[in-house]
């Protein structure tokens, strides 16, 4: 126990010390006093300076901001109206483009029918034709019967001649009346003789 007195001397000695070697100071005399408070005076009114020069600054380059914002905000607007505009002018247009495009579609249908009509009377017309070419031919080949007939009557063919009034029996009604006639005199004349 002794050595914790000692230890505690030791420290009051080491914290006297440094307090015993302090230099005593001064106290200012007014006159450095004065100059000292200019001296902070002028530094506070410099640093209050400044920071006002940079709220100017800050200031004019915001008000150059909002201005530069303000054109834009402008231009974006006259940009917005112009795009409404011509999106208005798209419209009409394709409203326009549509209403056409149901007028094409209503006469492509019109001409589809038109188309189907002319196809059917394209097909009886070509009926028609084939008949008449049919009749024409029959024709043609009753009157050459006819010819054969009245050929082999000269020649009293009656084999011939029955023959040949067989195969124009069924067309006798292409013959003229006259020709139907002649026929009627010839098969006459065939049945006398048989």
């Amino acid at each position: 126990m002794t050595e914790q007195p000692k230890s505690q001397e030791q420290n009051e000695t080491t914290v006297e010390q440094p307090a015993a070697t302090e230099p005593v100071r001064a106290p200012i005399s007014d006159e450095k006093r004065t100059a000292l408070l200019r001296y902070m005076a002028i530094l506070f009114g410099v640093a209050f300076l400044l920071v006002l020069l940079t709220f100017l600054i800050q200031l004019r380059d915001s008000k150059q901001t909002i201005s530069e914002l303000n054109k834009s905000n402008a231009s974006a607007l006259q940009n917005a109206g112009k795009l409404q505009d011509e999106n208005q002018a798209l419209s009409a247009a394709n409203a326009t483009l549509e209403g056409q495009v149901e007028d094409l579609e209503s006469q492509v249908e019109d001409l589809e029918k038109s188309k189907d009509r002319l196809e059917k009377t394209q097909s009886q017309l070509e009926q028609e034709l084939e008949e008449a070419n049919q009749k024409v031919t029959d024709t043609q080949t009753a009157y050459v019967l006819l010819a054969q007939a009245k050929a082999a009557a000269s020649e009293e063919d009656t084999e011939t001649l029955s023959t040949v009034l067989g195969q124009l029996d069924p067309l006798m009604d292409l013959l003229t009346a006259d020709d139907q006639a002649t026929v009627a005199q010839l098969q006459t004349q065939l049945t006398e003789v048989q």
